[in-house]
């Protein structure tokens, strides 16, 4: 999402504000950055005006309006993306010009989680967020700064599940929990139970959570590091220093106060909050204050975090307490460190092994140690490696690995037992993979190339088969063009869909780059005739029931379903075939393929040669 994205017809650009606020930087509507007016938009404002912070227009009869910042109209710019350029000119030299326009603070937020993640995966994000909290999950967002490869900060609500549920369910996902850079708890869920399920503690605490407060606003960047300055160490000592820790037995520990780990969003806040919690002269020397900030993690007590969103600062304090079984820590610290371990640990080839890994994980399939399984476009091996790992070569499962090229270096230095390297194309290998007449369970497809040529390797391989085949397919983007790869993705689901894959789901993984999208169906046939090849006796039976035609149906009307099924599956080849396949067999047979034609063009006088081939040779035959 660092690029911008075309829009196609039918599609809403307010539809989902949030994802605006995370997509690419843009220049700001004409209208505003040329005519800025008052609140109402009555009247223009006077831009000598502005520029001078009040007073500095001379003209006494000046047409436009002369109002305090306050009756603007709005920042647009920290309205989509929560923050300002001119703040952040300002923090790099406060004597830059102050923004024009007000920053109205929105009234808090009913979230909980704070997901610290990059622009590029951002999309992606809230879209998983979404798929295991629910529709309602993903609450808000804002940027770091207006960098184009910063960070954002998308804001999840834990709902009824409390905070460290919620956090179980997004760590759970290690695909998820490798992207986050760090998550931050920004509040109590008011419905949450404690760690029996069945009732809160008698704090009213969620989970470990000391409190969570989010009443430190400020219109600017400014206001609201002055309003930390002044605020926060009185939060901070009211929950660690005057109170009764439940961490500590119920009692302040005299001989070890807390020690506070403090983590902020965006990171130039941190300097500030240090500031805003070094006791005073006063303090230090009396020793009056239960608690201290430390370094360390390993060395913490707490964690005070403080994410400032939109003008408004959630400061939150939580035990780190290890002990505890559902404890935030292993949640909101420990998860995402552990998850890229993981992926270090796997021993993958390349980044594709990850891809379906994930896309296997997300569509819910379950690979099983029998089956045969092919891999087209398989070079240099990451989709291939994962397979192998999960089949059984004395039960039969196998792998086909499908590629011209050589595959990288596996294990040992050779090609486990179960996995074939045939140095072909796909469509070649069709009747190497289907000689032993066993179907295949599994088809994969990682192959560089366009979505219809993709549909195009897919198709020649359906009749090899079983009903109930899975099949993993990327979509990549080859095309000029967001909208025209769109247009492919679109097209070539639909030629699927025609060929007898049902429910296709396509998935924006996280191992997917920007320009590609994984695709993951079930084989279901063409019809009655492709379920009596899959070898379904009660669905058989039923066709003949349907047709009128008894158990004992003549050969020919089982040669007229053939006829019509190879018919059905020859059609489907052409709708997918690419324009160079179909300009080379017009120039082969002859005849000149159609200047500046289309795809589709290409396609239809291809069958159309072929069509006036075949009733020629139909006329020959019957005279």
């Amino acid at each position: 999402m660092t690029k911008p994205r075309a829009m196609l017809a039918g599609d809403d650009p307010s539809a989902d504000p949030l994802l605006s606020c995370l997509a690419a930087i843009r220049a700001p509507p004409r209208e505003l950055e040329t005519a800025p007016r008052t609140a109402d938009g009555s009247r223009l404002l006077c831009k000598r005006f502005c520029r001078g912070d009040g007073g500095s227009c001379a003209r006494p009869d000046c047409p436009d309006a002369h109002v305090p910042i306050a009756q603007r109209q709005t920042c647009w710019m920290f309205d989509r993306y929560g923050v300002c350029a001119r703040e952040e000119a300002r923090r790099a030299d406060p004597k830059a010009p102050r923004c024009w326009f007000p920053h109205p603070v929105p009234p808090p937020a009913a979230h909980h989680i704070a997901l610290q993640v990059e622009v590029g995966m951002s999309d992606r994000v809230v879209s998983r967020c979404r798929e295991l909290l629910g529709a309602d999950a993903v609450v808000g967002a804002a940027r770091a700064d207006l960098s184009r490869n910063g960070d954002v900060l998308v804001l999840v609500t834990a709902g009824h599940r409390g905070v460290a549920n919620a956090a179980r369910i997004l760590a759970d996902d290690h695909h998820l929990a490798a992207r986050i850079k760090r998550a931050y708890a920004t509040g109590t869920s008011d419905d949450a139970a404690d760690q029996n399920g069945d009732r809160r503690n008698e704090r009213g605490r969620d989970e470990g959570i000391l409190f969570a407060d989010a009443s430190i606003v400020g219109d600017d960047a400014d206001a609201l590091d002055a309003a930390l300055r002044e605020k926060l160490a009185s939060l901070v000592d009211a929950a660690l220093g005057g109170e009764k820790d439940p961490s500590f037995g119920g009692e302040k520990d005299p001989s070890r106060g807390a020690r506070v780990r403090v983590r902020c969003f965006p990171p130039r806040l941190r300097d500030v909050v240090l500031e805003a919690l070094r006791p005073s002269p006063r303090a230090a020397s009396d020793d009056d204050r239960g608690w201290e900030t430390c370094a360390r993690v390993d060395d913490a007590t707490h964690a005070l975090d403080v994410v400032a969103v939109r003008g408004r600062a959630h400061v939150t304090a939580w035990s780190l307490d290890r002990t505890r079984p559902n404890s935030l820590r292993a949640w909101l610290m420990d998860a995402g460190e552990a998850a890229r371990k993981r992926r270090t640990d796997a021993g993958a080839m390349c980044r594709a092994f990850h891809k379906i890994e994930e896309a296997t994980c997300r569509a819910g399939v379950a690979i099983e140690r029998t089956w045969r399984c092919v891999d087209v476009g398989a070079a240099p091996g990451g989709w291939t490696q994962w397979l192998c790992a999960r089949l059984d070569v004395a039960s039969g499962g196998a792998v086909f690995a499908v590629d011209p090229a050589e595959l990288g270096e596996f294990e040992h230095g050779r090609l486990p037992p179960n996995v074939t390297h045939l140095k072909m194309r796909g469509e070649d290998a069709v009747g190497t993979v289907t000689r032993d007449g066993r179907p295949v369970d599994l088809l994969a497809c990682d192959a560089n190339v366009s979505p219809e040529t993709a549909c195009g390797i897919v198709s020649a391989f359906v009749p090899a088969l079983r009903r109930g085949a899975t099949l993993v397919l990327t979509f990549k983007g080859a095309a000029k063009g967001y909208a025209e790869w769109r247009r492919q993705m679109e097209s070539a689901t639909e030629t699927l869909t025609a060929a007898g894959f049902a429910t296709p789901r396509i998935f924006h993984l996280f191992s997917n780059c920007s320009r590609e999208k994984t695709l993951v169906a079930k084989f279901i046939g063409g019809g009655d005739e492709e379920r009596t090849r899959a070898g379904d006796p009660a669905r058989e039976d039923a066709a003949e029931a349907s047709s009128g035609k008894g158990p004992s149906s003549d050969a020919d009307g089982k040669d007229a379903d053939r006829a019509r099924l190879l018919l059905a599956r020859s059609l489907a080849v052409f709708a997918t075939m690419p324009g160079e396949f179909a300009e080379a067999h017009i120039k082969a047979r002859g005849f000149a393929p159609p200047p500046n034609g289309s795809v589709r063009l290409m396609r239809g006088r291809l069958l159309k040669i072929l069509s006036d081939e075949v009733i020629a040779e139909s006329s020959w035959h019957a005279s």
